[in-house]
C-alpha cells in the first residue's frame, strides 16, 4: 500500500510520464489525435483538496484541466476523449494531457452571458458521428440562441448544420438558457432563457407563441416532432414544449428515462427546479418565489396562480443554479440516481434525493466556496463527477473517493 506522500509523488508523475509516452506516438513524434487506445484517457490531473466528509461518501477533488477562460460545458466522445466550451468561442478537444482548440467553430456572440454554451454528443454518435452545440448569435440589433450540428474531422469540426434559432431575436445580451438533453424516442430538447423580457418588456411573457422563456423539443435533425403539444393549434409555436421558464441552465433527463428535470435562475431569490411535462406554463414572469433587484426588493407576481405549474422546490436567496446532472456511475454507490447541480453565486454543489413521486426528500451542500462557481456537472463515463468552473482562469474537476487512493 502506498503512503500518502508516495501517492501525492506518483499523482504527480503520472502526466509526466503519460505525455512522454504520448509525445513518442504517431509519426514525426506527434501526439496521436486520433482518439487511439492509447489516448482515450482524461489526464490524471492534480489533487487540490486531499479530503472531504460529506453524508454519503468521503471523496478528493482533483483538477485535470487547467486555464480555462469562462467554460461553459463538458461531454464526452464514446472514446473517451473531452469537448469543453468556452463561452468566448472556443471549443477544446481533451486527449490525455493534450488540449486541441478545433477549428470551423461557429462565430458566436461573445458578449456578457451570450456566447458558446452547450455542447452534448449525440446518443447514436458512433452512427452518426453528430455533435450538437448552442451558442449565441447576433444578427442587426438583435440575437438569440441558437442550436447546431456538425461532426469531427480530426481537429475541425465539417459539416455544420443550423437546426433551430430562437424566435423572435431580441435585444438584450442575457438570459439565453441553454441546455440540450436528449430523450429516448430520437428527439432532443433545447431551453431557451426569456432574454431579459420582464424589464424589456417586447413580448408579453408567458406565452407558447414564441420560443423566448421556453422548453422546445425537436427531432434530431431539427425537424418538430407530430406530437408535440401545440402542433396543429393556434395557442402556440409546433416547436414549444413547455414554456414560462426565466433561465434554464440546468436540464438532465431521469436515469429510466422518463421525468424531464430543469432549473432555472429565480430573479433575487427563487431559483426552481421543475418538472418538465408537454405544454404545461411554468409562469415566468406573473409567477414568481423572488423579486426585484431593486431596493427595496418588491415581489414579481404572485407565488402560485390558476394554470402555472408550481416548481417541485426552490431556494431563497438564490443559488445561481447552473449545471443538472443525475450522478449515474459506481464510483459513489450511495450516490447513485441523485440529481447534483452547481451554483455561481454560492459557489458550491448540491447533491439532491428524490422520491419516487419525484419530490425532493434531502438536500447536501457540498465544497461551498472551495474551487469557485460551478458552472456543469456532469458524470463521466469513467464513473466519476465531473465539475466544470467558471471564470477568466477556471478548471474542470473530478470527485474521486478517498477509498480509492489507499488502494495498493
Amino acid at each position: 500500500m502506498l503512503h500518502p506522500p508516495a501517492r501525492r509523488l506518483l499523482r504527480l508523475l503520472l502526466p509526466v510520464v503519460f505525455l512522454g509516452l504520448m509525445m513518442g506516438c504517431g509519426s514525426g513524434g506527434e501526439a496521436d489525435t486520433g482518439g487511439t487506445a492509447a489516448a482515450q484517457t482524461v489526464p490524471d490531473g492534480e489533487v487540490i483538496i486531499d479530503d472531504v466528509a460529506s453524508e454519503e461518501a468521503t471523496f478528493r477533488v482533483v483538477r485535470v484541466v487547467d486555464r480555462l477562460e469562462h467554460p461553459w460545458a463538458v461531454d464526452w466522445l464514446p472514446d473517451g476523449r473531452m469537448l469543453i466550451t468556452e463561452r468566448g468561442g472556443t471549443l477544446y478537444l481533451v486527449n490525455g494531457p493534450q488540449r486541441t482548440a478545433l477549428s470551423n467553430v461557429p462565430e458566436v456572440w461573445a458578449e456578457n452571458q451570450g456566447g458558446l454554451l452547450d455542447v452534448r454528443v449525440a446518443p447514436d454518435y458512433e452512427a452518426t458521428g453528430w455533435i450538437y452545440l448552442t451558442y449565441a448569435v447576433r444578427q442587426g440589433e438583435t440575437g438569440g440562441t441558437v442550436l447546431s450540428r456538425a461532426r469531427l474531422d480530426g481537429a475541425a469540426l465539417t459539416d455544420m448544420e443550423e437546426l433551430y434559432r430562437q424566435t423572435p431575436f431580441l435585444e438584450p445580451n442575457y438570459h439565453f438558457g441553454s441546455r440540450i438533453a436528449f430523450l429516448g424516442d430520437g428527439t432532443l430538447l433545447v431551453a431557451l432563457g426569456e432574454r431579459g423580457q420582464r424589464r424589456e418588456e417586447v413580448i408579453d411573457l408567458p406565452t407558447p407563441t414564441t420560443s423566448v422563456g421556453a422548453t422546445v423539443r425537436l427531432n434530431r435533425d431539427g425537424s418538430v416532432p407530430a406530437d408535440n403539444p401545440f402542433v396543429g393549434s393556434d395557442e402556440g409555436l409546433a416547436e414549444v414544449y413547455s414554456y414560462g421558464h426565466r433561465n434554464q441552465q440546468g436540464m438532465a433527463i431521469a436515469p429510466d428515462g422518463g421525468a424531464i428535470w430543469q432549473h432555472e435562475h429565480g430573479p433575487h431569490g427563487g431559483d426552481e427546479l421543475n418538472l418538465i411535462e408537454p405544454g404545461n406554463n411554468y409562469g415566468w414572469s406573473v409567477v414568481s418565489y423572488g423579486d426585484t433587484y431593486s431596493t427595496p426588493h418588491e415581489p414579481i407576481g404572485d407565488t402560485t396562480a390558476p394554470g402555472v405549474t408550481d416548481p417541485v422546490t426552490y431556494w431563497d436567496p438564490s443559488p445561481a443554479l447552473s449545471g443538472l446532472a443525475f450522478y449515474t456511475g459506481d464510483r459513489f454507490p450511495a450516490w447513485h440516481g441523485h440529481l447534483f447541480m452547481g451554483a455561481l453565486a454560492h459557489q458550491k454543489i448540491l447533491r439532491i434525493e428524490l422520491s419516487e413521486a419525484n419530490e425532493v426528500v434531502h438536500e447536501e451542500e457540498l465544497l461551498r466556496n472551495e474551487i469557485g462557481r460551478i458552472r456543469d456537472v456532469a458524470t463521466g463515463p469513467d464513473g466519476y463527477l465531473y465539475v466544470l468552473t467558471d471564470g477568466p482562469d477556471a478548471g474542470l474537476y473530478r470527485l474521486e473517493p478517498v477509498d480509492e487512493a489507499t488502494q495498493s
